[in-house]
């Protein structure tokens, strides 16, 4: 297998999004992806199923989830953020 071929039975998508704001009120758009895995035996109806994910922002970024809920930093900046009031880092 290639280093660039993904196996069908796996795939990325961007499951959620939602906004942070930094101390001074500049607002972050985060994206939540999620890595998949068809767990579903071949010729059954695909089973997917989240193995991992990543928060980037649009710009890519990576969002670490801090300690205190609803609380994240941006690598590279350290920039703490928060969830803008009625977001949340949740996939619905």
């Amino acid at each position: 297998m290639d280093y660039q071929t993904v196996p069908d039975n796996y795939k990325t998508i961007p499951a959620h999004t939602f906004y942070v704001k930094d101390a001074r009120g500049r607002q972050y758009k985060v994206i939540r992806y999620a890595w998949l895995e068809n767990k579903a035996a071949e010729g059954q109806p695909a089973d997917w199923s989240e193995f991992w994910h990543m928060l980037l922002t649009e710009n890519g970024g990576l969002v670490d989830p801090t300690e205190e809920s609803g609380h994240f930093v941006i690598d590279g900046t350290g920039t703490e953020v928060e969830l803008v009031e009625g977001e949340t880092a949740e996939a619905a």
